[in-house]
């Protein structure tokens, strides 16, 4: 990856800003030019990068807005594990695990629930 850019960086800074043309014999105008084409890459792609990607508050909000709906999944599918162990007592002679079951072996059942805990739900039936 590391190459890549660096590949891109002086293929970009040859082509566009002329890197290597100084034609001086004075060693320190050559490092003079390279250090000012170096600064004139930086300041191009930083204004490309700051008008073509998100704002940190836009990349703050998504991954903030993720968290919520993760712990918001956590929370729904705890509180479904409660009810089958309310149901599971209510009725005695039903097992926990067969109810859970049965409520997965059924298609509709199923949909439902992927779509209520889309996280916790596809994790579980995999485990």
């Amino acid at each position: 990856m590391l190459c890549k850019a660096l590949h891109k960086l002086f293929k970009e800074s040859k082509q566009l800003l002329n890197l290597g043309r100084c034609q001086s014999n004075n060693f320190d105008a050559h490092i003079a030019d390279i250090t000012m084409t170096m600064i004139q890459y930086i300041l191009i792609s930083m204004r490309y990068r700051f008008n073509t990607y998100e704002t940190k508050w836009g990349i703050f909000k998504h991954i903030s807005e993720q968290t919520i709906q993760y712990r918001l999944s956590e929370k729904l599918w705890g509180l479904f594990i409660e009810l089958l162990t309310v149901i599971e007592k209510l009725f005695d002679g039903t097992d926990g695990m067969e109810l859970i079951e049965k409520i997965m072996s059924d298609d509709e059942a199923f949909e439902i629930i992927c779509r209520i805990f889309p996280i916790k739900a596809q994790s579980q039936i995999a485990a």
